[in-house]
């Protein structure tokens, strides 16, 4: 026969685990929802300024790895102006 205490104490650690990855994800959406657009557009505009140094320089490879930061970094800040599209609005149009 099994153990249920064994068992129970388990789920419960498996719970709490769940809750806190809850909870820091939570805290990394409410950081990346703070940051403005433009933070993005520069990110952008930057890697695609460092891969293209890094190309001419010879470093090929690196230079293709940081060229793919570009579309990943519009998806994010298209992913967050989705999730919060009024805060934007707000501040463009002050009541």
């Amino acid at each position: 026969m099994r153990d249920t205490t064994t068992f129970d104490q388990s789920t419960e650690r498996m719970h709490d685990t769940g809750h806190m990855a809850m909870d820091t994800g939570h805290r990394t959406m409410e950081q990346v929802e703070g940051l403005p657009a433009n933070v993005y557009y520069g990110g952008v505009i930057g890697s695609i300024a460092l891969s293209a140094l890094l190309f001419v320089l010879g470093k090929r490879n690196l230079a293709i790895f940081v060229g793919l930061w570009p579309p990943t970094l519009l998806n994010l800040a298209l992913f967050t102006k989705l999730l919060r599209p009024s805060r934007e609005l707000d501040s463009m149009h002050p009541m």
